[in-house]
């Protein structure tokens, strides 16, 4: 990730509100919030300001040691998310250790302290977690004797405290790390990586950005929230999203799980292309289907994604054949086979990607939309529905791109069936190359006068 402004991480054990500081300075639920110790799990990059003055917030998972040389249950995660810690405290040039007010001091934050003496980097002790003005002197006392000075007592879910907090995180910004912006360029393609838990998709967003930018492991829902970075490739900018794998709806979902679906929605929302993953070892489900239909709806551009090829053992084409057979809907969509351990595919795949981008901007001349639609009626007309007016079609044009939209002036909106308007949208984007997105096709009744 190229970095424009200094960095400001937001550091600590889990659950003490480091999200939660986040999203108010930030000015938006950008990270996750739970009450569940241990929701962030991967670093998020957030550009904020105050004053007038760029940073970029950087959101790390809570800092975790082990006790009584007692292995955890999950203790090769554990082991990933403090390298995690360790890059984003290498990336950082100013540091928030935020500790629970409401909580006396331990010996995890003494350990934590050691860990940041020995990077010698500006760091603010931020005390969260006071609500009220009495509370503030007597956590201030308690906190002081970690040594970090300064000490701000602040409540991230009030904003109490935070204008006193930022004032002196800037101050110490542009004095200790006066990097100048790089030129502001445009974020390029926004490409969001989506599909169930656990089928693949953070290895394959850190294949792809050539970093371990993401926790990876074998236990289902590791990535929680959605996570941007940008880079380039042939050329060309692009800024790939990876995001929470969408579980079925259940009556009783985890807090953690709910939020992370509904940024993994936003982050489909926000994007131009999708690349939907699918585990290439297991069976095609439900889920998988539910999840490409979504996509669909949205009118993304799609790219189906089948990983693990290093482990697979039939031939690539009877995969192909497999997943086209349950994704009757994507026929216009590409598939690629690929192996995020190996690297196989991942360079045709990213080829991919900007070709569609440009088929969802693209603007089709009027009088090749003419030629077609002529074409077209020759070929096959409309039909006449029962009860219903002869079915005219009088002029296509394009109106929109981003995604392509397309209005059909007709004589009778209600006289042309769905099945012929669905017939018109595949010859649309098989005639016009328009591989890879979906097409809005209205129907416009000519205009009484």
């Amino acid at each position: 990730m190229t970095k424009h402004f200094p960095v400001v991480a937001v550091v600590g054990e889990p659950n003490v509100g480091k999200s939660t500081l986040l999203n108010k300075i930030a000015g938006g639920k950008r990270a996750v919030t739970s009450g569940v110790a241990g929701t962030t799990r991967d670093r998020q990059y957030i550009d904020s300001a105050w004053n007038g003055v760029d940073f970029t917030l950087l959101d790390t998972a809570g800092i975790t040691f082990s006790t009584g040389g007692q292995p955890s249950p999950h203790g090769e995660l554990d082991a990933r998310l403090n390298e995690q810690i360790e890059i984003a405290l290498a990336d950082a040039d100013f540091l928030l250790f935020v500790v629970d007010g409401k909580q006396p001091i331990n010996a995890v934050d003494r350990k934590a302290l050691l860990k940041f003496r020995k990077i010698k980097k500006p760091v603010a002790l931020v005390i969260n977690k006071i609500d009220g003005v009495r509370a503030i002197d007597p956590a201030m006392a308690d906190f002081q004797k970690l040594g970090i000075k300064p000490a701000f007592a602040v409540s991230a879910l009030t904003g109490r405290g935070l204008g006193d907090l930022l004032d002196y995180v800037t101050e110490t910004v542009k004095k200790n790390a006066p990097a100048e912006p790089i030129s502001q360029d445009e974020d390029g393609i926004a490409v969001a990586i989506v599909g169930k838990p656990n089928v693949g998709k953070s290895s394959l967003f850190n294949r792809i950005i050539k970093e371990e930018r993401v926790v990876v492991s074998p236990i289902p829902g590791t990535t929680r929230t959605a996570i941007d970075t940008k880079i380039e490739f042939n050329g060309d900018r692009y800024t790939f999203i990876d995001t929470a794998g969408l579980k079925k709806k259940a009556y009783r979902q985890a807090q953690p799980d709910i939020y992370g679906g509904y940024q993994t929605y936003h982050a489909i929302r926000r994007s131009d292309v999708v690349l939907m993953v699918i585990d290439g070892i297991e069976t095609v489900t439900k889920q998988d289907q539910h999840i490409a239909q979504e996509i669909h709806k949205l009118y993304k551009g799609l790219i189906l994604v089948a990983t693990k090829m290093d482990i697979y053992r039939g031939t690539e084409q009877d995969l192909r054949d497999y997943i086209s057979l349950h994704f009757p809907f994507l026929a216009a969509s590409p598939l690629f086979c690929v192996s995020s351990k190996s690297g196989f595919g991942i360079d045709e795949m990213l080829k991919g990607i900007k070709p569609i981008y440009d088929n969802r901007h693209k603007m089709v001349e009027q009088e090749r939309l003419d030629r077609l639609l002529e074409k077209t009626l020759i070929h096959n007309p409309p039909k006449l529905l029962r009860d219903q007016k002869k079915p005219k079609v009088l002029g296509l044009r394009q109106v929109t791109t981003n995604p392509p939209a397309f209005e059909l002036l007709v004589n009778h909106p209600a006289a042309i069936s769905l099945q012929y308007r669905k017939y018109l949208e595949k010859g649309i984007i098989k005639n016009l190359d328009f591989w890879g997105t979906p097409i809005i096709l209205r129907l416009r009744g000519k205009d009484r006068k």
